[in-house]
């Protein structure tokens, strides 16, 4: 099983659904941990009325953890249902706030994304992210960060300054850096799976799936490119 951090103030819903449902028509099982501060993902993800607090439901053969406060009440819903955490291939959990990274931090991160967007908010939100990182970082771990930057379409002048603001950040840093840049059709189909709860990956533009398929081929070791290109084709999503 690997741990996968998705870290970041930025609204990144439709890259984790986007990424989760490509690593599991891989054949990878996946269970997503919504660890986000506002507890977004109950809001998003069907969920067939269940009225529980927390809970883990399935959609598009993907699991949610839903609601949850702490890994360890993950870990113990699990127990409670009889479901063997361990056998899942990947766990990805999205983190948008330093507390909640606190909380669920118990399980050692094989991968760490930062997901930042290119707002002022967005990056002194994610200052404090990377402080939480480095108080509860142990000195033997080698664990490098990789950048997800969501680029906005900015003046000149904006762009160098937040550019600057963003290569100043210091941390463990991974060479690999990842860009996405959103299209109004991607921001139609993000809207339009909030409604309808349909992934619609081919639907969306040539360099979101792009980059998607990027980060599937570092987070899964044994595919390349053309593999995850072939799946997502063939599953017609």
């Amino acid at each position: 099983m690997k741990v996968i951090g998705l870290l970041g103030y930025s609204e990144k819903i439709d890259l984790v659904t986007s990424l989760s449902k490509t690593i599991q028509i891989m054949g990878k099982t996946i269970l997503v941990i919504d660890a986000t501060l506002e507890k977004k993902y109950k809001y998003v993800i069907p969920s067939l009325d269940i009225i529980e607090k927390a809970y883990v439901t399935q959609f598009d053969n993907v699991d949610y953890a839903v609601g949850f406060d702490s890994m360890n009440d993950v870990e113990n819903y699990m127990l409670d249902q009889k479901i063997n955490i361990s056998l899942y291939d990947y766990i990805l959990i999205d983190i948008d706030n330093p507390r909640t990274y606190e909380f669920f931090r118990s399980r050692a991160f094989d991968r760490i994304y930062l997901v930042m967007d290119t707002s002022m908010l967005g990056y002194k939100k994610n200052l404090e992210i990377i402080n939480s990182i480095k108080v509860y970082s142990m000195d033997d771990d080698d664990t490098k960060i990789t950048k997800i930057v969501y680029r906005a379409f900015m003046t000149r002048t904006s762009e160098r300054y937040i550019e600057e603001k963003l290569n100043h950040i210091e941390g463990k840093w991974d060479e690999r850096e990842y860009e996405i840049v959103e299209s109004e059709q991607d921001k139609m189909l993000y809207l339009d799976f909030q409604i309808s709860g349909i992934i619609q990956m081919k639907k969306h533009s040539n360099a979101f799936i792009a980059s998607i398929v990027d980060i599937v081929t570092q987070v899964i070791d044994d595919v390349n490119q053309n593999e995850v290109k072939k799946a997502i084709k063939k599953g017609g999503i």
